[in-house]
């Protein structure tokens, strides 16, 4: 009886520490993904502020080239924060990160215009946009090994996925949020003030998601290391002396994730708005419905690949993306707005079993001596090349070929990649962290 009495407490004690490094880690996503689609939706009205030019296509291309500049610092951010994270624990670069991210994204917010400063205004935002890059290099593939590490080890899937669902959630509160501010208020109040209200919302998030972090303890397996002595001391060398392949499969395995991320949620509003002539707030609204649909289906698949395993889900989603994109960029139609939204919804079916699975598989494949960095490489790269370039790519293929269809090009090459590297990735459900 008094065993059983002291293992309860235990019990208890370590599930609340799970969920609170869950929502520590998970936060973080929550503020860089927030951001990201906030600077989509309102890509259109920062192109006049900050990038004005006797032609729109030419002002647009110049906010979107800034968007891709930004994922130029990623991988920068990845090997540094790596490094420290690899080497001395994974709380205190996460802390560092999400009071960065929080602090360029206010300061986007409070930035003076092209009409104010002139020149500067532009400079400004590049290299706002630029520290966010550092900083997101650095949380994404801390906060995917701060969880991978606590999670409980037959519902790492779960837990993962939680990760992916926060960022649907963020891409969802920040599309409404920009839906709203752009429903509510007038041309002239969007343009003056109304656009910076989102940005602003970075203050509150970075200090809860620091405190939250600060409050935690170092995770498990890394404590474990420490204990014996296994600390790298130079992990990023050792990661692409020794564990290339793993790398290499984890950055096709996220290089579908980017491009769809990309396309389907960010750079559509824009794509439905000015190509294929919806109006703003209804293009907003029609990628809002898609990511509800979306963010729904991800805990019941990451949940799934506990049970089924991470590569049928992976394999069955990859090939689904490669073949629904192209089919489903004709159902996107000014005229119909259900039909619209039934193909955006038709593109995140198909995505959805992959985007809730490939963090785990990521994490399970790589050793926890190399797990932050390693992580931090696989999902930078494809990220930067892939995902931050994805809206320019797209609004240049559409200019470039007059093909309103184009931008479906980069998310199926990306499908392909993702599929090979699916096909080389062996099933860790059963084999757990390295």
């Amino acid at each position: 009886m008094q065993s059983m009495a002291s293992t309860l407490p235990a019990g208890r004690k370590a599930a609340a520490q799970h969920r609170r490094a869950l929502v520590a880690a998970c936060i973080g996503n929550f503020i860089e993904y927030f951001d990201f689609v906030i600077y989509g939706y309102f890509a259109p009205v920062i192109a006049l502020l900050f990038f004005p030019a006797d032609d729109p296509a030419a002002s647009l291309l110049l906010t979107f080239a800034v968007f891709a500049i930004s994922y130029a610092s990623r991988p920068i951010g990845g090997i540094v924060f790596g490094h420290l994270g690899d080497r001395y624990g994974r709380k205190t670069p996460l802390a560092i990160a999400i009071m960065l991210i929080a602090t360029a994204t206010t300061v986007i917010g409070l930035m003076p215009t092209y009409a104010s400063i002139g020149i500067a205004a532009p400079i400004l935002l590049t290299v706002a946009r630029l520290v966010q890059g550092i900083s997101v290099g650095g949380e994404y593939g801390g906060a995917t090994s701060f969880i991978s590490e606590y999670a409980p080890p037959n519902r790492r899937g779960f837990y993962t996925g939680w990760q992916t669902f926060t960022i649907g959630l963020a891409l969802l509160v920040g599309g409404g949020v920009a839906s709203l501010i752009t429903g509510m208020l007038s041309t002239e109040q969007l343009h003056s003030w109304g656009w910076r209200l989102p940005f602003l919302a970075g203050v509150p998030l970075g200090l809860v998601g620091l405190y939250l972090r600060i409050k935690l303890e170092e995770t498990p397996h890394f404590s474990s290391v420490k204990a014996h002595a296994e600390v790298e001391k130079a992990p990023l060398l050792t990661g692409l002396k020794q564990e290339w392949r793993a790398i290499l499969i984890g950055m096709g395995l996220i290089s579908a994730p980017s491009a769809c991320i990309y396309i389907y949620y960010i750079y559509s509003p824009t794509y439905l708005s000015r190509v294929l002539g919806f109006g703003l707030a209804q293009a907003q609204r029609a990628n809002l419905y898609s990511l509800i649909f979306y963010c729904a289906l991800l805990p019941g698949f990451a949940l799934l690949s506990d049970i089924v395993g991470r590569k049928p889900l992976m394999l069955v989603s990859a090939l689904a993306v490669a073949l629904v994109t192209y089919p489903a960029f004709h159902l996107l139609d000014p005229a119909d707005f259900n039909q619209t939204v039934f193909g955006l919804c038709l593109m995140s079916l198909a995505f959805a079993p992959h985007s809730a699975t490939a963090l785990c598989a990521m994490s399970e494949i790589m050793p926890t001596k190399l797990r932050y960095t390693g992580l931090s490489v696989s999902l930078n790269i494809p990220v930067t090349l892939l995902g931050g370039t994805a809206p320019f790519l797209a609004t240049y293929f559409v200019a470039a070929t007059g093909n309103p269809l184009s931008p479906s090009w980069i998310v199926v090459g990306a499908a392909v990649l993702t599929l090979l590297a699916v096909l080389a990735y062996k099933e860790t459900v059963k084999t757990g962290l390295r």
